[in-house]
């Protein structure tokens, strides 16, 4: 009976070894402290081929031990010592006299782990980098440094390059604002083919040079890629993305309506409760913080007036942002605008200052509708409900609400019957404004459409960039390539400079921006791509060489 369970272990090590045909077992050691297990192994090959000459050795040399990491066993660490033999070559042609054998999938020449092994940790370098995948390893009992992991994905061979029929080509910043490179993905299987170092238009006209068969070619409105496409595969059709087209657009519709600040705040002022409902008075600022604002407005404007004076005495840009100690993207932007751009709050700001009894808000709002006044009556039941603010902060919000019902009997002369609503909306900037004037018709409210219509009386300017807005992205929406020309007559006759310049742009990339509205050709899968390589780059970061992060990227999609 001991014999068969033995005979039965022997076997089921024979099993686990990574190469039955050339391997034979002999022996193994458990070592339960240091939870390894030691297996010796000897190769049983008679012949062998040479390494260099691959001529078929038979005689044996010598022999010598091999130790090697083998995948763990359970929660055991495998070392396996395999003797190996080092053979004669007898081609006399051939220039190595001596070789050692080589044993095919299981170790590769000087390895000092198994061939399963090491692909599975360059799988977990691949997935999870140096560091996270040293980490890792550990966890799963076969422990590498991060070094030993981003050496395996830099011997890992790239897949061979095969040109696609339908080429996407977009930019990824190394250090945003500084250094940039270029992503190229195949639109029809949604894959990245490579990274290019830079964003020159060179760069890219040699590759496509290098790869031709390339029939379609999708990007933004940059300039530099279309003169690398144009240079590198002049018979491709280029197609502008149809998303940076509507990009750009609304780039200039904010900067229209920046110049109209006044009138957004006189539509946002009249604004009327469409839920039959009385909105509550918002909180005033503090005197001093209003002071402080409008400092600040003082000094920018004061800024915009110094740009465009030294502007008109011939300073260069750069020369400028030395002079007046700002940025050169400010100075661009303060030249672009023939009015001051009056400052836009970020629609964000400040909702990360949530009160704790914002949740109990409906709860007061619901009673103090009903009649009931007392706030301390109010602030008791909440706390039953859970609140665990402070009594302040209820006395507060009741005074604004007191506070909003005098405004309102002051306003009409009676006392108001009408609820009190707390719904806040965030301020209308030029932003929010061009966002809602872009949404699609079908999904704008009732509140956006009056605000849309008030805008358009406020002043002819506004009307006309609402109009022009709409009746792009209706073309673009919709696929009407026949309107194109007619939008451009449009936008170059309006009194409106950056429309112009919009439009003079699309003029000059007619072609592609004329294929995006006649396909369905997107650079979505790109921007996809992108968002993945940002998250490898961030995993890498002070660690990822231009070829490992190239590595990491291709390999793992």
């Amino acid at each position: 009976m001991v014999i068969n369970r033995i005979e039965e272990k022997v076997d089921i090590l024979t099993h686990l070894l990574p190469n039955q045909e050339h391997l034979q077992f002999q022996n193994y050691e458990l070592d339960p402290e240091q939870r390894q297990v030691r297996v010796f192994v000897d190769s049983i090959q008679r012949t062998v081929r040479c390494p260099l000459c691959d001529h078929a050795a038979h005689r044996i040399h010598s022999y010598y031990e091999r130790t090697l990491a083998d995948l763990p066993w359970a929660d055991y660490r495998i070392v396996i010592k395999l003797t190996v033999g080092k053979f004669f070559c007898d081609q006399v042609e051939c220039n190595r006299k001596i070789f050692t054998e080589r044993i095919v999938g299981v170790m590769a020449p000087w390895a000092r782990r198994t061939q399963p092994l090491a692909a599975q940790l360059s799988e977990i370098a691949l997935h999870t980098g140096g560091e996270g995948g040293a980490r890792l390893s550990k966890t799963l009992y076969c422990e590498v440094s991060q070094n030993t992991l981003l050496s395996l994905i830099s011997r890992q061979p790239m897949p061979a390059v095969k040109t696609p029929k339908t080429l996407g080509v977009d930019d990824f910043a190394f250090r945003r604002g500084q250094r940039y490179g270029t992503i190229l993905v195949d639109l029809e299987t949604n894959r990245p083919i490579v990274l290019l170092p830079d964003r020159e238009a060179d760069t890219l006209s040699e590759w496509l040079k290098d790869h031709p068969g390339v029939e379609v070619l999708s990007r933004d409105r940059s300039k530099t890629y279309r003169q690398g496409m144009t240079k590198g595969a002049p018979n491709a059709t280029q197609v502008a993305d149809r998303f940076h087209l509507l990009k750009n657009l609304a780039e200039v519709l904010e900067r229209i309506l920046a110049m109209h600040t006044q009138q957004l705040k006189a539509v946002e002022a009249a604004q009327i409760p469409m839920n039959d409902a009385i909105l509550i008075a918002p909180v005033a600022p503090r005197l001093e913080i209003q002071e402080r604002s409008a400092q600040r407005r003082e000094r920018r404007l004061a800024k915009y007036e110094q740009v465009h004076g030294l502007r008109r005495q011939g300073w260069e840009v750069l020369e400028i942002a030395r002079h007046l100690g700002m940025g050169k993207r400010t100075v661009y932007r303060y030249l672009s605008h023939t009015q001051f751009p009056e400052w836009q709050p970020h629609p964000g700001r400040g909702r990360s200052q949530r009160s704790q009894l914002d949740v109990y808000k409906p709860y007061v709002l619901e009673q103090w509708n009903q009649g009931q006044r007392n706030t301390k009556q109010l602030f008791e039941e909440i706390q039953q409900q859970g609140y665990r603010g402070s009594y302040q902060t209820v006395a507060r919000y009741t005074h604004r609400l007191r506070q909003t019902q005098r405004q309102y009997r002051a306003q009409l002369g009676v006392q108001p019957h009408l609820p009190i609503s707390d719904l806040q909306q965030p301020p209308l900037t030029a932003r929010r404004a061009t966002w809602m004037i872009m949404r699609r018709a079908d999904q704008r409210t009732d509140a956006e459409r009056v605000l849309i219509s008030d805008l358009k009386t406020q002043h002819p300017d506004l009307a006309a960039a609402i109009d022009l807005t709409q009746g792009f992205t209706k073309l673009v929406r919709e696929r009407l390539p026949q309107q194109l020309d007619g939008w451009l007559e449009q936008a170059l006759s309006s009194s409106m400079k950056l429309f112009q310049g919009f439009a003079q742009g699309l003029k000059e990339d007619y072609a592609a921006v004329k294929a995006s509205l006649m396909t369905d050709i997107s650079n979505g899968p790109v921007e996809g791509n992108i968002n993945r390589l940002k998250l490898l780059k961030r995993q890498m970061f002070g660690r990822a060489s231009f070829d490992l992060l190239n590595r990491r990227f291709i390999l793992t999609s």
